[in-house]
């Protein structure tokens, strides 16, 4: 308990220095409401800094999204060259046809 008394007092007389400081002039407040220039800016920079990694998030959301769907395809394929190789082992073995009949011209 004392530990976040302790805490919430260096909190205060912080802000309170602060706010004697911008007051006196020592620390701007162009549009005096309070909070510093200062720290107004570097909030304004992480907000771009932000907005930059959400758009670049995603940007890689939907190249993994692409990427899903192409190994999706290739799995899909494989499965056919898998089946038709099969057939080919059948063949040599001598099995008569089991795919589509061949088309004469």
């Amino acid at each position: 308990m004392t530990t976040l008394f302790l805490i919430l007092l260096a909190l205060l007389v912080a802000g309170g220095i602060a706010y004697l400081l911008m007051k006196s002039g020592k620390i701007e407040d162009a549009n005096n409401n309070n909070i510093p220039d200062a720290i107004e800016e570097k909030i304004e920079d992480v907000k771009e800094v932000v907005e930059e990694v959400k758009e670049k998030v995603e940007v890689v959301k939907q190249r993994a999204k692409r990427v899903k769907e192409e190994v999706a395809d290739v799995v899909k394929a494989t499965k056919k060259v898998v089946e038709q190789a099969k057939d080919v082992t059948k063949a040599a073995k001598g099995a008569t046809r089991k795919g589509a009949k061949k088309k004469t011209k």
